[in-house]
């Protein structure tokens, strides 16, 4: 999947545009955990929305 494809997926299944990188990164994260994506699909959004400035919240979880 492209970005392009990911973010018609994301139009069509919300009704708008996401506001920002953050949003469409959780997305794509949430549709590779529920086996809609490949790996390397998801791999290859996760590296282009993260050089968009896209941040994934599961970094801000701090380890104990």
């Amino acid at each position: 999947m492209h970005l392009e494809e990911l973010l018609q997926s994301y139009v069509k299944e919300f009704n708008q545009q996401p506001d920002s990188p953050n949003e469409l990164l959780d997305y794509c994260q949430r549709m590779y955990v529920n086996g809609e994506l490949d790996f390397h699909s998801y791999r290859q959004l996760f590296q282009h929305l993260h050089e968009e400035g896209a941040t994934s919240s599961h970094n801000e979880i701090e380890t104990v």
